[in-house]
C-alpha cells in the first residue's frame, strides 16, 4: 500500500511539474483523501520536499555568491598583469629588459609583435629573428609562411620577410649569424649592415655590409641583390633542389649558405649549411640565430 501510494505521489509530482508550488499540493491533498490513508503522507512529503528544496536553493545562491566573487578576483589579477605588462613595455620601449629577453614590439601596421632579444652575447640588444637549434620545426615552408613568419619566438621560429622589410626599412641595422657545428664548435659572421626590401622586389637582400667574424670566410655575401624563393615560388629551381627551404638562393651554384636547410648530423647540400664554416665544405650545422639591431 505504501510503496503504490510513493509511486502514485511521483507520478502525480512528475505531472505537475509545470505547475506552481500550490498546485501541487492541492493534488497531493486530493491524493491523501482518495487514499484514505491513516495520516497525512502528503503532509509529511511535503515538508520534506520543500525542507529540501529551500536547502539547495540556499547552497545554490551561496556557490554562485562565491563564483561571483572568485571571478571578479580572477579578473583583477588578469588586469593587473596586463597593467604590469604595458608598464613594462612603456618604460623599456621596444626593447627587453634585462632579466628576461621576451618582450612584444610593434612593426609596420603590427602593433604587438613577440620579440625575443639576445641581451649578453656580442655586446647584446640583438633582435633574433630566427632560431634553429634541434630540428621541432620544419623549414621547407610556402612563400606565404616565409613572408608571414612560422614557429614559436623563442623557440624555434622564422620572423617573417615582411616584418624584416619592415625594420630595415625604418633605420640601419647591422646583422649578426651564430653558428654551432654537430661536434660544439661556435662561430659567428657579422655584418654592418644589413637592408631586406618589399615583396615586389621578393624581400631581395639589397644590402649586406663588410663582413666580420669567426667562421673561416663569407658565406653570405654570394647572396647580396638576390631575392627570396620557396619551393613555390622557386626563382632559380634552388629551393627544390635543396631541401625546399626559402633563402636568398642566386642563379647557378645556389648557394654560399643554407641556413633553412635540413636539421641534421649530415654532410649533404640539404643539411643547414655555412660553406665557409670551417675547412671542411658544408659542415652541417646544429645551432643558427640570425640577429639584427639597429647601429647606434
Amino acid at each position: 500500500m505504501i510503496l503504490q501510494f510513493w509511486f502514485v505521489t511521483f507520478s502525480v509530482l512528475f505531472a505537475a511539474r509545470a505547475d506552481e508550488n500550490h498546485s501541487i499540493l492541492i493534488k497531493l491533498n486530493d491524493l491523501d483523501h482518495r487514499c484514505f490513508l491513516p495520516f497525512s503522507f502528503t503532509q509529511m512529503f511535503s515538508q520534506q520536499f520543500y525542507r529540501h528544496t529551500r536547502e539547495v536553493t540556499d547552497r545554490v545562491s551561496a556557490l554562485k555568491a562565491s563564483i561571483d566573487t572568485n571571478l571578479l578576483e580572477l579578473d583583477q589579477q588578469i588586469q593587473q598583469a596586463l597593467d604590469g605588462i604595458q608598464s613594462n613595455e612603456s618604460s623599456s620601449s621596444t626593447s627587453a629588459t634585462k632579466s628576461s629577453g621576451l618582450t612584444t614590439i610593434p612593426i609596420g601596421s603590427e602593433p604587438r609583435v613577440p620579440a625575443l632579444y639576445e641581451r649578453e652575447r656580442y655586446g647584446g640588444d640583438w633582435l633574433v629573428v630566427m632560431h634553429r637549434y634541434d630540428g621541432s620545426v620544419k623549414f621547407d615552408r610556402t612563400w606565404a609562411e616565409y613572408r608571414d613568419g612560422f614557429g614559436m619566438v623563442g623557440q624555434e621560429f622564422w620572423y617573417g620577410l615582411e616584418r624584416l622589410h619592415q625594420l630595415t626599412k625604418e633605420k640601419s641595422y647591422e646583422l649578426m649569424v651564430e653558428m654551432e657545428d654537430f661536434n660544439g664548435n661556435l662561430k659567428y659572421a657579422w655584418y654592418d649592415k644589413f637592408v631586406v626590401g618589399p615583396e615586389e622586389q621578393r624581400y631581395a637582400l639589397v644590402e649586406l655590409g663588410t663582413f666580420n667574424g669567426t667562421t673561416d670566410g663569407d658565406s653570405l655575401k654570394p647572396h647580396k641583390g638576390s631575392g627570396s624563393s620557396t619551393y613555390d615560388n622557386d626563382d632559380f629551381g634552388c629551393s627544390n633542389k635543396y631541401a625546399k627551404g626559402g633563402w636568398w638562393y642566386y642563379s647557378g651554384k645556389c648557394y654560399g649558405s643554407s641556413l633553412t636547410g635540413i636539421w641534421k648530423n649530415e654532410l649533404a647540400y640539404s643539411s643547414i649549411v655555412w660553406v665557409k664554416f670551417s675547412d671542411v665544405s658544408n659542415t652541417p650545422l646544429k645551432l643558427v640565430r640570425m640577429m639584427i639591431r639597429p647601429k647606434n
